[in-house]
């Protein structure tokens, strides 16, 4: 495997909330049902892990040809046997010092809320994996091994039984978990199959007395006392740390133990013991590695030596990035799909089935207008995006399996260390034109705390899907479909250029600097997976449309209520200006005057960004609301398009919605969060003021 290390400056004076003192995590724990027959899922990052878990559990875990994509805990029921939980934990490389993913794993471990431990491994990354096995097996839990992606290696080479009683006589599966091969074995597998014994490796007779040692004071667990006492010799901070916490008397036995001990040196020695034993497990278990490793490799490589050149690589990541926006929203791809979807819910089931309905039952004015204008067209307004949701996400998920994502970051990693990020940050920012939440998740992957939280902080000013869908809408508005999706896609790739700027404005004032280094593994290219591609769309249409169904749609209701009442009663669409909403708006809407908002109908714009904070997608409704008489035909006069550029960067910048607030909240503290929203807002009211002036020249010129 290939690797690509580069120093970077980084500061190093934040707080670091472990895992085990965080209630949040704690929460995500909760959600893993007390029983015996859980099954932990441990292996190392891009080993198809997540493939697996989705193939065999019908789960819908995000799968990326890039590591470190999971980074929290989910639960499944296994297909074969219901009563049975499979406990996908995100990928790690080793348990002897867990940070972040590792504290995960080491946590669940902790709470030994399962019955046996399935160990995943790479048929490629085999020689590597192979130490993180001999830990786990060391926990006397591991009752299944399970080497994935034999497709990818000639795997006539390994000798399965040899393998095998080298681990104790461990069961091993051999599948292709993207194809479904194999995978009827592994399940029996995980049903029947016991732990082995936790004796695996055999260490010095200096180590092994003090493994004795300790053990004998150490309290009864369902993880064997060998495991806790290694990891104890290794210095693990959290194992020490827990048990300090949970059994002081026998902690402080212990450290009497390790009073004269060195444990640095026992440490190394325990790490070498277990090298040698993986050299000769790859010795003796393969006819021939280098064979068995060399399948489909020359063409791979020879690829990569031509697309890892930055003259080729970028602009053709670039360019595929245009070509995705395009297909998603250009004219005569997705963008007409949603013209005729938008056209037949609005043309034809509410103007003409859903009014209809409504005069034959009798319904007055107001309440027509109500449920027809103001729930339904609101609705379908959103709703009409779903085509273009489904190629957008179709099209991510595509070049986030084949392998795209790990060779920019490697590309883009000096560039990005100018800005204070490295370039892992590359995969958490692209997550973000998705949506910001599972981005700002992402970042606990970071290989340093400054940069996990640079990225919390600057992953919302990356336009996520919704803010997207509003972009769209306004840049139609402004300057026809034919041409709205040109200044749709510059919107987009500025608003990463402002999160960049933003990642250096926080490098260069939040944090001293101290060295740090960026590491990600370039993965093989690999064919995306459909089956579970079609899976995490359907679950994200459904998530979307659930959003449109319940929270759009009782904001537009609310909105068009407080639209038409006013101090007097009821207001037709021509007097919307004297509702309760226009004259709050009208008092917000002096501080957005330098903005352009300052004619009859500034206060409109204004209303939308007030009334869009909860979730973006609401911009689209109210608009229609509050511009009952067309969105498009008001800027027929040609300075109120500098006002509709002004909006959109306003919009783009100024707040992130309420579910993005409370992620950053969660992954960082109240003080980052009030350092980002005074920030975005202070992004985006000078941008609306510098936006709004040069266009408003260019206009009257």
């Amino acid at each position: 495997m290939l690797f690509k290390k580069h120093n970077h400056e980084y500061h190093d004076n934040l707080i670091f909330n472990d895992w085990h003192d965080s209630k949040e995590r704690n929460k995500a724990n909760e959600k893993i049902v007390r029983v015996s027959n859980n099954i932990l899922l441990i292996g190392a990052p891009n080993v198809g892990k997540s493939t697996f878990f989705n193939k065999i559990t019908n789960g819908t875990v995000a799968v990326s040809n890039i590591d470190r994509l999971t980074v929290s805990n989910s639960v499944a029921k296994l297909k074969k046997d219901k009563s049975i939980n499979i406990v996908d934990l995100p990928g790690i490389y080793n348990l002897s010092h867990p940070i972040d993913e590792e504290l995960v794993v080491a946590h669940e471990l902790a709470h030994e809320r399962f019955s046996k431990i399935a160990n995943i491994i790479g048929a490629q990354s085999i020689e590597r994996d192979l130490f993180l096995t001999l830990q786990i097996a060391e926990t006397g839990l591991l009752s299944n091994l399970v080497i994935n992606m034999v497709d990818e290696v000639d795997k006539s080479q390994l000798l399965v039984n040899k393998l095998s009683k080298y681990l104790n006589n461990i069961n091993i599966s051999l599948c292709q978990a993207n194809k479904s091969i194999g995978l009827q074995q592994v399940t029996k597998g995980f049903i029947k199959n016991n732990p082995v014994e936790p004796n695996v490796v055999k260490y010095s007779s200096n180590i092994e007395t003090l493994i004795k040692k300790i053990s004998s004071i150490l309290p009864h667990t369902k993880i064997s006392k060998r495991y806790y006492a290694i990891m104890l010799l290794e210095n693990n901070e959290y194992v020490h740390q827990r048990l300090a916490n949970k059994q002081k008397e026998t902690y402080i036995k212990i450290k009497q133990i390790l009073k004269n001990v060195d444990l640095d040196k026992i440490s190394n020695e325990i790490l070498t013991t277990k090298k040698i034993y993986i050299k000769k497990i790859i010795k003796d278990c393969f006819k021939s590695f280098d064979k068995y490793l060399d399948k489909n490799k020359a063409k791979q490589y020879k690829f990569d030596k031509k697309i890892l050149k930055k003259w080729i690589g970028i602009p053709a990541f670039f360019l595929l990035l245009i070509l995705i926006y395009y297909i998603t929203f250009g004219p005569y791809m997705g963008g007409s799909v949603k013209d005729y979807f938008d056209k037949f819910l609005n043309d034809i089931v509410a103007d003409q089935w859903l009014n209809k309905l409504f005069d034959q039952m009798g319904a007055n004015t107001f309440v027509k207008g109500l449920f027809v204008d103001g729930v339904f067209k609101g609705f379908f307004a959103v709703l009409s995006f779903t085509p273009t949701l489904i190629i957008l996400f179709t099209l991510v998920n595509i070049i986030q399996q084949i392998g795209i994502l790990s060779r920019v970051s490697i590309l883009l990693d000096d560039a990005l260390g100018k800005f204070g990020i490295s370039g892992r940050s590359v995969i958490t920012l692209l997550t973000g034109f998705g949506c910001n939440v599972p981005a700002i998740m992402m970042a606990r992957s970071s290989s340093s705390k400054k940069e996990r939280i640079i990225s919390v902080l600057i992953s919302p000013f990356i336009v996520c899907s919704a803010r997207i869908m509003v972009i769209y809408f306004v840049c139609n508005a402004i300057m026809s479909p034919t041409y709205g999706w040109i200044l749709m896609i510059f919107l987009i790739f500025f608003s990463g250029l402002i999160a960049l700027i933003m990642g250096l404005v926080f490098s260069k004032t939040l944090f001293r600097k101290v060295k740090s280094f960026f590491m990600i593994e370039m993965v093989d290219w690999r064919k995306p997976d459909f089956l579970v591609i079609f899976k995490l769309v359907w679950l994200e249409l459904k998530e979307f449309i659930k959003k449109a169904g319940l929270i759009i749609v009782a904001a537009n209701f609310l909105i068009w209520l407080f639209l038409h009442l006013g101090p007097n009663g009821t207001l037709a669409d021509e007097n919307i200006e004297q509702s309760l909403l226009g004259y709050f708006s009208k008092g917000i809407n002096y501080i957005l005057y330098p903005c352009g908002f300052y004619n009859d109908d500034g206060w409109k714009l204004t209303a939308s960004l007030i009334t869009a904070f909860p979730a973006k997608e609401i911009a689209i409704t109210n608009l229609g609301l509050l511009f009952p008489e067309g969105f498009s035909s008001y800027f027929d006069v040609p300075t109120h398009i500098a006002q509709g550029l002004s909006y959109i960067f306003i919009l783009m910048f100024y707040l992130p919605c309420a579910a993005t607030i409370s992620a950053i909240k969660k992954e960082s503290n109240w003080r980052y969060l009030f350092i980002h929203l005074g920030s975005s807002i202070s992004v985006s009211y000078i941008l609306g003021i510098i936006v709004y002036w040069i266009s408003y020249g260019i206009l009257r010129i």
